[in-house]
């Protein structure tokens, strides 16, 4: 074990960047706390952490271009932990990150529970209306920050998105785009097995048996090149790739198949 601070220590298990927030006598915050807490946050190559009045302002003064401190600092800190506590880590958020990267924490912590309604109407009190209408509306079903981006951009552009909808033969797929071009968000953890694979690659199979296109878009897809896969996103939304032949729009159930195998 080894002092960080006063009442405060470490040991080798301690994360680096809490260690070194410490030292500099500040508290991890922003989405760095979040991850810490559970949220899905987006990434970051940011240290984000908060200071007492009269402690140095900024990570170019320290020499430290990527710890980014938050704003107004505070005049004590509000308990002995080294993570700010949950409801200011939000605020902090909500002011760091722009539209798209607060409703993602936003509805990540109400989908984990770790936020309830009213956590959030209080989080977001103190934005202006113009910043609540870009967050809003969140959901309660957003199974990872993936899912949120990807379904935000489409329903920008008045594309009607169901999300984890179960399709009779294929399952439950996690965004279905118009009737029939099903977007499945993978990620590394849950879709690199070879049995996950093959599962996969059957209801991929199905899905396009029975009239479906599907676009599988992955973590760096996403989250790291997104201004190319948002632009493939764009062209296939005006080739209408996601909507179902004009005679049968009509007739199309929600979670039916567009087309019965013969």
């Amino acid at each position: 074990m080894f002092r960080l601070a006063p009442g405060l220590y470490g040991s080798p298990l301690t994360p680096p960047h809490i260690t070194q927030a410490l030292r500099r006598n500040h508290r991890v915050t922003c989405i760095n706390a979040l991850k810490l807490y559970g949220f899905w946050v987006p990434p970051t190559s940011s240290r984000h952490e908060a200071r007492l009045r009269g402690g140095r302002r900024s990570g170019d003064t320290l020499g430290l271009p990527e710890v980014v401190l938050h704003d107004p600092p505070l005049r004590n800190w509000p308990d002995p932990h080294p993570v700010l506590p949950l409801p200011i880590a939000v605020e902090h958020a909500l002011h760091c990150l722009d539209d798209d990267g607060a409703a993602i924490v936003l509805e990540s912590g109400l989908h984990e529970g770790l936020l309830s309604d009213a956590d959030v109407v209080d989080a977001m009190s103190a934005l202006s209306a113009r910043r609540r209408d870009g967050i809003l509306p969140l959901r309660h079903d957003a199974q990872s920050g993936t899912e949120t981006k990807v379904t935000r951009y489409l329903r920008k552009r008045g594309v009607r998105v169901r999300t984890q909808v179960e399709i009779p033969g294929i399952g439950r797929v996690d965004l279905l785009a118009g009737e029939r071009l099903i977007i499945e968000c993978d990620s590394v953890l849950w879709h690199s097995s070879p049995e996950q694979v093959n599962t996969d690659r059957a209801r991929d199979l199905e899905a396009a048996h029975l009239g479906y296109a599907v676009l599988r878009l992955s973590y760096p897809q996403i989250m790291v090149t997104w201004d190319q896969t948002s632009q493939t996103l764009l062209d296939m939304i005006r080739a209408d790739e996601h909507r179902a032949p004009r005679s049968l729009r009509s007739v199309v159930v929600p979670g039916s198949p567009l087309r019965r195998p013969a």
